[in-house]
């Protein structure tokens, strides 16, 4: 049998877990995105796990079946990231990097791309996402306000360069899916909150949490209100420091 430390994952399978959703991290030569859900989905085979061959049907049917995401939500993630990318027919994850489609400046947990680079990072920096498990209130678990607070901290730091406000809505709308899929009181409603350990494993390392299956279903109508909620948030806390 092939070393789980190195195989390939050609034709998108694992010879090592086999079929299996069980967890096995990108090998060389597999495609990845600065997305962590959708490498997880791809390291726990409910996307192709040499990211390549990627549809928006082929992410429609992951996110439900991975993450309990609604038919709707899961319909637009799908082919509304895929009008988006601008491109008509199949992808790689690695293609999703491609600045200023869906990727954007003023990442919790990404560098920009730079220069004229087309296209930016894929891998999470260790340094920025403790930055961003350190704008938790109470040390605990990230909140819509805590997000808040680090989508403000993030943008501060570009002063008149700052990101324009479709791409900030799908900043906010991430972190609102985020909140939603790990919120540990079962709601994914306005009082989400997600234990930081969740997240700093699930960030870095792309992968389900160990005993974690969805226990509600996160839909659009509740990503839109979380996402306006931390708007609202972010709004407050600008005011606040003018």
């Amino acid at each position: 049998m092939p070393s789980p430390s190195s195989h390939s994952h050609a034709n998108g399978t694992c010879p090592v877990v086999g079929k299996s959703h069980s967890w096995c991290p990108a090998q060389p030569g597999d495609s990845r995105a600065p997305c962590p859900a959708l490498n997880t989905l791809a390291n726990h085979g409910y996307l192709p796990r040499d990211g390549q061959q990627i549809t928006a049907s082929k992410i429609m049917h992951a996110v439900q079946d991975g993450f309990g995401i609604s038919k709707p939500l899961a319909f637009v993630l799908g082919y509304g990231g895929q009008l988006l990318l601008g491109q008509a027919g199949p992808f790689s994850l690695g293609d999703l990097a491609r600045h200023n489609r869906i990727e954007h400046i003023a990442s919790l947990i990404h560098h920009d791309p730079k220069g004229r680079e087309e296209y930016a990072p894929i891998h999470p920096d260790a340094g920025m996402l403790e930055t961003l498990i350190d704008d938790s209130h109470d040390g605990m678990y990230m909140t819509a306000e805590d997000v808040a607070r680090a989508r403000v901290r993030r943008e501060k730091a570009y002063g008149k360069d700052m990101l324009d406000s479709f791409h900030a809505e799908i900043a906010r709308g991430e972190m609102a899916i985020v909140l939603g899929l790990f919120d540990e009181g079962e709601t994914g409603g306005k009082e989400s909150h997600v234990p930081l350990e969740t997240l700093r494993g699930w960030m870095y390392n792309e992968r389900i949490p160990e005993g974690w299956t969805p226990n509600h279903t996160t839909g659009l109508w509740e990503t839109i209100e979380l996402s306006g909620e931390i708007q609202k948030l972010m709004e407050k806390l600008r005011a606040g420091n003018s």
